[in-house]
């Protein structure tokens, strides 16, 4: 019985299920409030005011860094074929996660500020499955630290739990370690000994000249034992959340001054992209395995899409219950914008022709397309469909498409700057097409 019980507990660690109940309900939440309440505001007490800013300050500052770090990670990093579950398991769980906490948060100070109880009754039903969830990726990260012979701190229940939401500036501050920007690499002495704690594939990929690997903080144990404890360290991730961990074990063995590197290689490759520097904080090219190319815009394509058919779902269900108030000026903008976005898109789709393609790496027998509407904007596809989405929402008048909106925006912003290096890759007079055309909006952008 209590292996069939542990069984099943892996499973639903390993499945999506947790994470896509949580955000079924947070849309649930959202749907309440529209429906009881409308989104009208109501005048709050002293106590309320101060309870709704102490909880939507740090559901702001969560959601701002949790967005900038999974947009940056699809942005910037390829996929890296040797070892695909990088992001699921290990980068997915850290940058998701603080921006699920900040829609629980948000949307708890939603249900104040509104007073909708049924709301606050789903709200509960989230906040339930939102510990479970925290529990279950605890107990993983657990497990991988066992695994791989992380102890102390670092590896306490408190510890991960404070890292996992908060992330690892605060508590390495509290357990002797010092945070450290990527911009202020500089200041440390060459003679820094670089702690790379991330997996071999990640490693391979991409990496700090003078970094040595130890995968999970294995094996940092007994290479410290060689290195004098008054060299300065520095620890380093992908995102800035395994290396915290290892970098407080590393003080706790007796180095004087240890540094972990906040935000992780993620940003250091942001602040280095274009410009080529040298030394041991330099980082090396990233390898990209030309046969695959492509298939890290796979996850950005079910993004947008199932955005996109929710939209055209929510809106008109969303309008049906709440009946919003009429108004001729919004369902015709709507309409307009709507019926541009079709248009748009028809002509897009007929400049294109043969080279029309679902995925962002261009044919092999493809040619670059710069007529029609290509004469004027890089992307009039993905133009087309943001106008298409956005309009059909106005029309409806429906607030809960409106994030959803958003979202489609968003991936396919992150879908253009992908597939535009492989454009450029391709097609070498891309370069110069790309100077004298607009991305998405003619004059904008």
């Amino acid at each position: 019985m209590a292996k069939s019980s542990i069984e099943r507990l892996e499973w639903l660690e390993e499945s999506r299920i947790p994470t896509v109940l949580a955000y079924g309900l947070i849309l649930a939440v959202a749907a309440a409030v529209a429906l009881e309440t409308g989104f009208v505001f109501r005048e709050l007490k002293t106590y309320e005011l101060v309870l709704v800013i102490a909880l939507a300050v740090p559901a702001g500052f969560l959601c701002v860094f949790s967005l900038f770090g999974l947009i940056s990670y699809f942005v910037f990093i390829p996929s890296i074929s040797t070892d695909g579950h990088l992001f699921s398991r290990v980068h997915g769980t850290h940058l998701l996660h603080p921006l699920t906490t900040s829609l629980v948060l948000g949307l708890l100070v939603l249900c104040i500020w509104t007073g909708s109880r049924v709301a606050l009754v789903v709200w509960c039903l989230l906040f339930a499955v939102y510990c479970v969830q925290t529990y279950l990726i605890l107990r993983r990260v657990r497990q991988e630290h066992l695994v791989n012979g992380v102890e102390g701190i670092g590896s306490n229940q408190l510890f991960l739990l404070l890292n996992l939401i908060i992330g690892g500036e605060l508590i390495t501050v509290a357990a002797g370690a010092k945070p450290l920007s990527p911009w202020r690499l500089e200041a440390l002495p060459p003679e820094t000994w670089i702690v790379d704690v991330r997996t071999k594939p990640e490693f391979h990929w991409n990496r700090m000249n003078g970094a040595e690997n130890f995968p999970w903080g294995v094996g940092v144990i007994e290479a410290a034992k060689s290195v004098p404890k008054d060299t300065p360290v520095l620890v380093a991730c992908f995102s800035g959340h395994r290396s915290p961990a290892v970098a407080v074990m590393l003080r706790k063995l007796g180095f004087k001054t240890v540094y972990n590197l906040n935000w992780g290689l993620l940003y250091l490759i942001l602040l280095e992209r274009g410009r080529k520097r040298e030394g041991p904080f330099a980082l090396t090219r990233a390898h990209r395995d030309p046969d695959r190319r492509g298939e890290d815009v796979k996850g950005i394509s079910a993004g947008y899409i199932t955005l996109s058919l929710l939209t055209l779902i929510v809106a008109p269900l969303e309008n049906h219950f709440r009946h919003p108030e009429a108004s001729a000026l919004r369902e015709t903008i709507g309409a307009i914008l709507a019926l541009g976005g079709l248009l748009l898109g028809f002509l897009s789709f007929r400049a294109l022709g043969r080279n029309f393609r679902v995925f962002a790496a261009p044919r092999r027998s493809g040619t670059l397309v710069t007529g029609g509407v290509y004469s004027r904007i890089r992307h009039p596809m993905y133009t087309a469909t943001i106008m298409t989405v956005s309009g059909y929402a106005l029309f409806f008048g429906s607030w809960i498409s409106l994030p959803l909106c958003l979202g489609v925006a968003i991936f396919y912003l992150i879908k253009t700057v992908k597939e535009e290096r492989l454009l450029e890759h391709k097609y070498p007079r891309y370069a110069e097409y790309r100077k004298k055309t607009w991305r998405l909006v003619p004059y904008v952008w």
